[in-house]
């Protein structure tokens, strides 16, 4: 008897505009962006809008409690406002009490007791989003801040009805509501959890982060960082036995990088953030692709697939070895993505993989040398991020990630605030002196990298993911896809894609089994990810969006189609 296995295909048509274009992980905060964009705002104002709703409606992995990057184009110039969630002064890598185990919690670092490095007020780092967003506005907005901000606003206190994504996410963090008595209260506000389904649909609504969120909107990001609403927050993270401090919030600041970091890509400029994020692993990674010629390999092959895998284990083996906050860490940030460098790292790519990926030595193409050079943060193994793009009608751009951590972040909300706080420390190293250690005041190494592509004409592609450290792959391989082989913004996020942020490379199923065949004889420790329900997509791939300029005018858009995205153009 022959069994045949079916399988369910899940399938979102491409968005078209020959005007301006949207896309993000939700309806609600692409219909945002695009109401600010009709107003007269531009790419700028419709991304910071899209940003607040985003962090109402999809609560669990984005909200003004995290951080993030923002790269932009704006009148034919621009850059990166990095707004990271930075380290609390009093945190040391004392805080916690290790378990003994060598690995715990989703990033693999030694494991520590109660998760307080995972959950908790214990866990949560400075968050920088409220004056992230401000700064970009402040640098390049025309439409004033509140009509920015009057759509979050709105949807917090009229409420939405969560799609079939937020409920998947709200039901998978229901055991964290009972642990956190204030985060219940607002999700499970009469004992059960609000539901998009059935003949009555229940409508979430949050009346503290609208008061919130209509204060800052009044009065600034000051009242988050220095006045009432900071206080509350402090008072009851210290309550909870956390170390945020007043100080830590007044001393807050973005960064504002002029051009970030670029580099080229087949004849394209590419511009991510630079430093403490994934900006500089996909830099390493397409630099390394660059040395091939892909088209002529062919996609999906074999020959493609062992250079792409190879060079992502090259770059993530550097990252972990090098890179760490640029203010406490000498790294060798330019000998990573030097040219020289690149050509070195291409000869260490093998024909068959006999054993571990070693780093490189990035140092010899710099102009000094360390003084101390710590040991790497090598985490045992690789949870709530959000992702959106806009292009205006002027060819403005930006491409934002932003982020709590994990789901719902710490867990944490002080009473009466509605804002969920980040549990960013789980991105630190828990055992001392390494290069990623916990230290007071100190960056986290994070795996955020959106971008901009551009060609002779301005930005051609604008592309980003969530996911943690599957993010880095999910961004390079979709530029791949669209650059070398010609793919529309749709087809190449529903094309299958490979992840190396593991020991092992998770593989697509649908990839031709004799390539998966010729893989693994080839020494790669190849996975196919689950192929079951909900086991496919954002669990085990990062979650994309992208828009594709073709022309002066013609705008395409592809999302994630296993997630609640949307994108729309007008």
């Amino acid at each position: 008897m022959t069994t045949h296995q079916t399988r369910t295909s899940i399938i979102k048509s491409e968005a078209h505009s020959e005007g301006a274009m949207v896309a993000t992980k939700d309806r609600h905060a692409t219909e945002a962006g695009l109401d600010i964009l009709s107003a007269g705002g531009n790419a700028i104002d419709a991304a910071v809008a899209a940003c607040f709703a985003i962090g109402v409606v999809e609560p669990a992995s984005s909200g003004i409690g995290g951080g993030g990057y923002l790269v932009f184009e704006v009148g034919g110039s621009g850059g990166v406002v990095g707004f990271p969630m930075r380290g609390p002064l009093n945190a040391s890598s004392e805080m916690y009490k290790l378990s003994g185990e060598p690995v715990g919690g989703g990033f693999g670092w030694a494991e520590v007791l109660g998760d307080e490095n995972l959950e908790g007020p214990k866990s949560i780092c400075t968050p920088g989003a409220v004056a992230g967003l401000f700064a970009a506005h402040r640098l390049h907005g025309r439409l004033p801040m509140p009509e920015l901000m009057a759509p979050a606003i709105n949807l917090a206190r009229a409420g939405f009805t969560p799609g079939w994504h937020n409920s998947y996410a709200l039901n998978s963090a229901a055991s964290r509501f009972y642990k956190f008595p204030e985060l219940k209260r607002i999700f499970m506000p009469d004992g059960s959890l609000p539901s998009g389904f059935g003949p009555e649909p229940g409508s979430l609504k949050q009346p503290d982060l609208a008061d919130t969120l209509e204060a800052i909107s009044r009065e600034g990001p000051g009242i988050f960082y220095k006045g009432e609403i900071a206080h509350a927050m402090v008072n009851a993270v210290q309550e909870g036995g956390g170390v945020l401090s007043l100080e830590d919030l007044s001393r807050y600041q973005p960064f504002v990088w002029d051009g970030g970091l670029e580099f080229n890509y087949r004849g394209h400029n590419v511009r991510v953030p630079p430093y403490a994020c994934a900006g500089t692993t996909s830099a390493m990674t397409l630099k390394l692709m660059n040395r091939f010629d892909l088209k002529a390999l062919g996609n999906n092959s074999v020959e493609m697939l062992h250079a792409y895998i190879s060079a992502a284990r090259l770059a993530y083996t550097d990252r972990f070895q090098y890179m760490a906050d640029p203010e406490m860490c000498d790294a060798p940030w330019e000998g990573l993505v030097s040219d020289e460098y690149i050509a070195q790292r291409v000869a260490d790519i093998p024909r068959e993989i006999t054993g571990k990926f070693l780093p490189g030595d990035p140092w010899k193409y710099e102009d000094h040398q360390p003084e101390i050079r710590k040991e790497a943060s090598l985490p045992g193994w690789d949870y709530g991020t959000t992702h959106l793009c806009v292009i205006d009608r002027e060819g403005n751009a930006v491409s934002l990630t932003n982020t709590l951590g994990g789901s719902f972040g710490s867990g944490f909300v002080a009473e009466g605030t509605g804002v969920a706080l980040n549990n960013g420390m789980m991105w630190f190293d828990t055992l001392p002196n390494r290069i990623n250690s916990i230290e007071p005041g100190k960056l986290p190494l994070n795996n955020m990298s959106p971008a901009l592509v551009f060609d002779s004409s301005g930005v051609r592609i604008a592309v980003g993911a969530s996911g943690g450290r599957r993010i880095t792959n999910c961004v390079t391989q979709l530029a791949i896809k669209i650059i070398d082989f010609g793919m529309g913004p749709q087809e190449a996020i529903d094309s299958p894609r490979v992840d190396c942020s593991m020991p092992y490379t998770s593989i697509d199923p649908r990839l031709d089994k004799s390539v998966v065949s010729e893989l693994n004889r080839r020494g790669h420790n190849i996975e196919p990810i689950g192929d079951g329900g909900l086991n496919i997509g954002f669990p085990s791939f990062a979650s994309p969006v992208a828009i594709v300029r073709d022309g002066d005018k013609d705008l395409r858009a592809g999302v994630d189609v296993f997630q609640s995205a949307y994108a729309a153009g007008i």
